[in-house]
């Protein structure tokens, strides 16, 4: 698509939301006191939560009849659902909250990001320099910081359509759906901002954080990505550490289910041996069957690797550095 064209297309959605503005579909937020430097440390485990719990179909794109983009070969869509406008001392920004679903059908568990305007345009500048000659970015006119008007429901909206429309060009881009930037965007602040939350013993709001975004790593990536495994891994232990069986036990079979690349009984990877160890406890918790599991074990012993000398997941997950533990 060209530059005209996709002014074009932005110009369209835009006069289309004007008119919807009216029935109020488009969620605007007064401004809030955000004394924290980051619009979404606060608030993310609440708007995590709220949005989780169903599937908002009166979205920003919805009200304008303009059906989300399906684009990639997950058909990933993005959706802009909110706004609201943060104080932050004499600061004052705008932060958006983006779906990351999957289409057709009803998502019960969409990904949920809290980003600001600062947020997109560094993602947008990394890919930029990253990719120069990228067709993709070439040509896509990326919203100007304004000196007024930054804060009218104008400037959001048309922002929220650029916004959406470039996470959907560099998700349907394989180069740039796999790079650095898309990953801090989408999923890596929230795990390492978890990894920290764990080391300091709040585990219930690390885990809000590894489930959301064990959801944007499914849907991104793909459940056979060894990120999202690692994902997995770490909410397991992070849901063990306080009690929560069932759902440590879910996981760590989401988690089990995979076999990563070059891994196997006589090569497994630092953080599988460790996962089967407590997953036999959490089978025998909830009462399943966990001979399967009991054989993968001894054919890990019979390769020499001393089970009984390694760290417990939680431990080897806690001495980790949240950065050596993903590849992205």
């Amino acid at each position: 698509m060209s530059s005209e064209e996709l002014n074009s297309s932005l110009s369209d959605d835009v006069d289309e939301l004007r008119c919807s503005q009216v029935v109020g579909t488009l969620c605007f937020s007064d401004a809030v006191d955000d004394d924290t430097g980051e619009c979404f440390v606060s608030s993310s485990s609440r708007a995590i939560r709220s949005w989780s719990k169903t599937s908002q179909p009166n979205t920003l794109m919805a009200s304008a009849g303009d059906p989300p983009s399906r684009v990639g070969p997950q058909e990933v869509v993005f959706e802009i659902v909110s706004a609201k406008t943060v104080n932050e001392g004499r600061k004052k920004f705008v932060c958006y909250t983006v779906l990351v679903k999957k289409s057709p059908g009803l998502e019960r568990l969409p990904g949920v990001l809290e980003r600001r305007y600062s947020d997109f345009s560094a993602l947008f500048a990394g890919l930029r320099r990253r990719h120069p000659s990228c067709v993709a970015l070439r040509d896509f006119p990326f919203p100007r910081k304004a000196l007024l008007g930054n804060f009218t429901s104008e400037v959001i909206t048309e922002r929220s359509l650029a916004f959406r429309h470039l996470l959907s060009r560099v998700h349907a881009s394989p180069e740039l759906r796999r790079s650095p930037e898309f990953a801090e965007f989408t999923w890596r602040r929230e795990v390492c901002r978890a990894h920290r939350l764990m080391t300091a013993g709040q585990f219930e709001d690390a885990s809000v954080l590894l489930e959301n975004a064990y959801s944007v790593q499914e849907k991104l990536l793909g459940d056979g990505d060894p990120d999202t495994f690692t994902t997995l891994v770490v909410l397991t232990a992070c849901l063990n550490a306080v009690d929560n069986v069932a759902e440590a036990q879910k996981y760590a079979e989401l988690a089990l289910s995979k076999r990563l690349p070059g891994s196997s009984a006589s090569n497994p990877s630092d953080l599988e041996v460790p996962l089967l160890v407590l997953a036999i406890r959490l089978w025998w918790a909830v009462g399943k069957e966990k001979r399967e599991l009991e054989e993968r074990l001894r054919q890990v012993k019979d390769t020499g690797v001393n089970v009984d000398a390694l760290p417990t997941l939680l431990e080897l997950v806690l001495k980790k550095d949240s950065a050596t533990l993903y590849s992205s």
